[in-house]
C-alpha cells in the first residue's frame, strides 16, 4: 500500500513538473480535482457560512451559540489549506462527510475545537484536525532557514507521507504546499493568486503525517481497458507520462496492454500499463498508436445555470477523444462564455465544440457574463492589417480602435492613415507604443518619441505602453514596472491618460498592477485557445484582449479582438479636463505651492517670463482683480490663475512686494526673527530662502544679496 501511494505520488510531481506552473492551483491529480476556485477563501465561496460575517465581532455559529470575543477572519485560510491538502488525499471528515473549506471550517467551529484561531493562536491548535481528520496527525512546527530544501527532504522520505502547509509573513497568512518543481515549491494559495513559495518570506512550516490506512484509492472504473498496439514500429514505455521521462522498454505491434490510468501530457494521451507509460494517441488526432478494444462509456453532462437551450447529455468512449457539444445555451442579459466544471467559476475551460480526451466522468457548468459588464467591443491594428475599410468595421460592430504608432525602432507606416479612417468612421480611438527599452535612458527616449507621434491628435481612450520583450523579462525584480512607471508618467505629464499593456502572466511576474495606475489602466492580453470571449477579466483590467485571430469585415487579415469592461472614453475626458483645468509650475521651475501661496522666481521678472515657468497658459493679475501684461513686472502679493486654482505670489526676496530685493525686505525679514514684525503668508515664504523656516540665515542671506556679497538665485 505505502509503494503504491509513493508511487502515484511522485507520478503526479512528475506530470505537474511538465505542466506550467499556473496549474498547480488545483491539488494532486491522482484523486478528484479540485475546482478552480477551491483555493479561494473558504468564507467567500461556501454558502453555509452566508450569515456569518467573516472577521466581525461578535458573531452567532450555526447552532445559534453567540461568540463574544472571537474572529474567523485569519484562519480562514489555515482551515482552506488542511481541506484542499486533505481532499487532495481522499480524505474525509471523522463522520464521513467530504471535506471542503466550508465543512471543515463547520467542524472545527462548531464543536468549539479551535477557539480563538486566529494568526497568533493558530499555532497552539494545530492538533485540532487530528480529532476532525482521521489519518492527520501533527508531527512539528519547523522554522528551515532554507523552506524548498526542507520541504523537499520531507516530500521525498519514502517512510512517510506528509501535509506541509507554510505560514507566511502576509498578515496572519497560510499556504498549502503542492510540490517541489524547478527548485520552487507549487503552493495552493487560499487567499492571493501566487503560485510559488518562493513569492513569501516563510515564517514556519506545519508539518502533518498522513497515514496510509485513510487515505482512497482514485477511482477507476470497473475492468481496466484493454488497448492493441497498432504502430508498426511499435511503442515506448517510459518511467512517467511525458517525453523526458526515461525509456525502460517497448511493447510490439499487435500487444494487447492492460491501461489502469491516463494523463494528458505534452500533446498526448498518456496510459499506464504494468511496465511504466505508453503515448496512446496525440491529443489533436493527428496520430494514433494503440486503440483501445475495451468498450468503457463515461457520461458527461451539462448544467446550463439559469440559461435554455443548451446541448444534451454525452457519452465519452474510454481511449477516444470526444467532441463536446456546439450547442450554445441563451441567458437573457448574459453572454456565454463556455463551459467549466467549477459551478462558480468565471472564466470557462472548454469551449463548444472542444475535444475532451481524459478518460473519467464529466460534468461542465455554463459559464455567464452580465453583458452590463461590457462596455464595447473593439480591435487592436497595426500596419499588419495592410489597407482596413474603416466604415465596414465599425457597421460590424466594433466600437472601438487602439492604432499601433510604432516601435522603438520607428514609426508605424499605417498609423497616420488608420487614425485618420478610424476618426472618419466615428469609432474611439486610443493608440499604443512597444517599447524595446530596459534602461531609464531608453525608456524616456522612447516615451518622448510616443509623444511626438501623439502631438495634434485626440484619444478618446487611453494610449499605452507595450513591454513583453525577452530583455525586459530579465531585468530585476522590480525594474520593469519602474521603468514603465517612467515612461507613463512621461505621457501623463504630456497631457495624455497613459495605460499599459502585457500579458497576463506578465503582469504577474514583472509587473506591479497599482504601481501602473490600477485596473482601469490597464490593458491585460490573456488568448483563448478557441479564440473566443471565454474568460471575465473585468476585475483585473480596463481593456482585455481575447483572440489574435480574429475576423472582422473590412480588414482581410485576423485581427486583434478587444473588449472594454468600463467607460474609458469618461475617464479619459475627465482627465483631459483635469490637465485643462489644473495647470502646474514645470518641475524644474523651482516654483513651490504652500497651501494657496506659490513661491519662488526672481526679483525683477515680468509676466512674459513667468508665464514660461508652467506647464500650460496663466494669467496675473496686481492681487485687486487688474490684469497684467506680459511686460509688466511681477511682485509679491500678486495673483496668478493656473486653470480653476489661484495662488498668491511670494517672490524670493520681495517681502515688502514693489518686485524688487532692497535694504527694507532684509530689515523686516530682521524684525520677524526679533519677533517685533508679524509677516503676511506671501511675506514670510518671500523670506524663506533657507532651510524650513525663517531665521537670522535668511535675513543674512538676502541682506548679502543686497550687498552683492551673495546671491539669491
Amino acid at each position: 500500500m505505502k509503494k503504491r501511494i509513493v508511487a502515484c505520488f511522485l507520478s503526479v510531481v512528475l506530470v505537474l513538473a511538465a505542466l506550467p506552473l499556473t496549474a498547480f492551483a488545483y491539488g494532486h491529480s491522482d484523486t478528484t480535482p479540485l475546482p478552480d476556485g477551491a483555493y479561494k477563501s473558504w468564507s467567500q465561496e461556501d454558502p453555509r457560512w452566508k450569515d456569518v460575517k467573516i472577521g466581525v465581532d461578535p458573531w452567532t455559529d450555526s447552532q445559534g451559540k453567540r461568540h463574544e470575543n472571537e474572529t474567523i477572519g485569519h484562519a480562514g485560510c489555515l482551515i482552506s489549506s488542511m481541506a484542499i491538502l486533505a481532499r487532495a488525499y481522499g480524505l474525509t471528515l471523522a463522520d464521513g462527510t467530504a471535506i471542503d473549506p466550508g465543512s471543515l471550517g463547520k467542524a472545527m467551529y462548531d464543536d468549539g475545537s479551535c477557539k480563538y484561531l486566529n494568526y497568533k493562536g493558530a499555532t497552539k491548535y494545530e492538533t485540532a484536525f487530528d480529532a476532525l481528520i482521521p489519518g492527520v496527525k501533527f508531527y512539528k512546527n519547523m522554522f528551515p532557514s532554507n523552506p524548498v530544501s526542507t520541504i523537499r527532504t520531507l516530500l521525498s522520505d519514502p517512510e512517510k507521507e506528509y501535509i506541509i502547509i507554510a505560514a507566511v509573513k502576509n498578515g496572519g497568512h497560510y499556504v498549502a504546499v503542492d510540490c517541489v518543481v524547478d527548485n520552487d515549491v507549487a503552493i495552493c494559495d487560499t487567499g492571493y493568486p501566487k503560485t510559488r513559495l518562493s513569492e513569501y518570506t516563510v515564517l514556519c512550516l506545519l508539518v502533518y503525517t498522513v497515514d496510509e490506512a485513510y487515505v482512497q484509492a482514485p477511482v477507476q472504473p470497473s475492468g481496466a481497458p484493454i488497448w492493441l498496439v497498432t504502430e508498426s514500429s511499435g511503442i515506448k514505455i517510459r518511467s512517467g507520462p511525458g517525453l523526458d521521462f526515461e525509456r525502460v522498454g517497448a511493447y510490439k505491434v499487435n500487444t494487447e496492454i492492460e491501461v489502469t490510468e491516463t494523463l494528458e501530457a505534452d500533446g498526448y494521451l498518456w496510459g499506464k500499463t504494468e511496465k511504466g507509460w505508453c503515448a496512446l494517441r496525440a491529443l489533436d488526432g493527428s496520430d494514433e498508436f494503440c486503440k483501445c478494444l475495451t468498450v468503457i462509456k463515461y457520461p458527461v453532462s451539462y448544467h446550463l445555470e439559469g440559461g435554455i437551450g443548451g446541448p444534451n447529455s454525452q457519452e465519452k468512449v474510454a481511449g477516444e477523444p470526444l467532441k463536446l457539444s456546439d450547442a450554445v445555451p441563451e441567458k437573457e442579459g448574459h453572454l456565454f462564455l463556455g463551459w467549466s466544471t467549477d459551478p462558480s467559476a468565471t472564466s470557462a475551460t472548454y469551449a463548444p465544440g472542444a475535444v475532451y480526451g481524459v478518460d473519467e466522468p464529466l460534468t461542465l457548468y455554463a459559464v455567464w457574463m452580465a453583458e452590463k459588464e461590457i462596455f464595447a467591443y473593439g480591435i487592436d491594428v497595426s500596419s499588419h492589417q495592410k489597407t482596413v475599410d474603416w466604415q465596414a468595421v465599425a457597421e460590424s460592430g466594433i466600437r472601438f480602435v487602439i492604432l499601433r504608432a510604432g516601435t522603438s525602432n520607428g514609426k508605424d507606416t499605417a498609423f497616420e492613415e488608420n487614425y485618420l479612417g478610424a476618426k472618419a468612421a466615428g469609432l474611439l480611438v486610443g493608440s499604443y507604443f512597444f517599447t524595446y527599452a530596459a534602461t531609464e535612458e531608453e525608456m524616456l527616449a522612447d516615451a518622448k518619441l510616443f509623444e511626438e507621434w501623439l502631438a495634434g491628435k485626440e484619444f478618446e481612450l487611453p494610449v499605452y505602453v507595450d513591454v513583453e520583450t525577452e530583455e525586459q523579462s530579465k531585468l530585476p525584480a522590480g525594474e520593469l514596472t519602474r521603468l514603465t512607471a517612467l515612461f507613463r508618467s512621461y505621457i501623463l505629464e504630456a497631457g495624455y491618460y497613459c495605460g499599459v499593456y502585457a500579458s497576463y502572466n506578465w503582469f504577474d511576474w514583472y509587473l506591479d498592477k497599482e504601481a501602473l495606475g490600477g485596473k482601469d489602466a490597464l490593458w491585460i492580453a490573456k488568448w483563448a485557445p478557441s479564440g473566443t470571449l471565454s474568460q471575465n477579466l473585468s476585475g483585473d483590467c480596463g481593456v482585455y484582449q481575447y483572440s489574435e485571430t480574429g475576423r472582422v469585415p473590412g480588414i482581410s487579415t485576423t485581427v486583434d479582438l478587444n473588449v472594454c469592461y468600463v467607460d474609458l472614453p469618461a475617464i479619459v475626458a475627465e482627465y483631459y479636463e483635469f490637465v485643462k483645468n489644473n495647470v502646474s509650475p514645470l518641475p524644474d521651475s523651482g516654483l513651490t505651492i504652500h497651501e494657496e501661496v506659490l513661491a519662488g522666481g526672481k526679483a525683477g521678472m515680468t509676466v512674459g517670463e513667468w508665464k514660461l515657468l508652467f506647464d500650460g497658459e496663466v494669467t496675473f493679475d496686481d492681487g485687486m482683480g487688474n490684469l497684467l501684461a506680459d511686460t509688466d513686472l511681477v511682485c509679491t502679493g500678486y495673483t496668478v490663475y493656473c486653470g480653476e486654482n489661484a495662488y498668491t505670489l511670494a517672490v524670493k526676496g520681495d517681502l515688502d512686494g514693489d518686485g524688487k530685493v532692497t535694504a527694507m525686505d532684509y530689515m523686516l525679514t530682521k524684525m520677524y526673527v526679533l519677533g517685533r514684525y508679524r509677516l503676511t503668508p506671501e511675506a514670510y515664504y518671500a523670506a524663506l530662502v533657507q532651510g524650513d523656516k525663517v531665521s537670522s540665515l535668511c535675513y543674512m542671506r538676502i541682506k548679502g544679496h543686497v550687498l552683492g556679497a551673495f546671491s539669491l538665485y
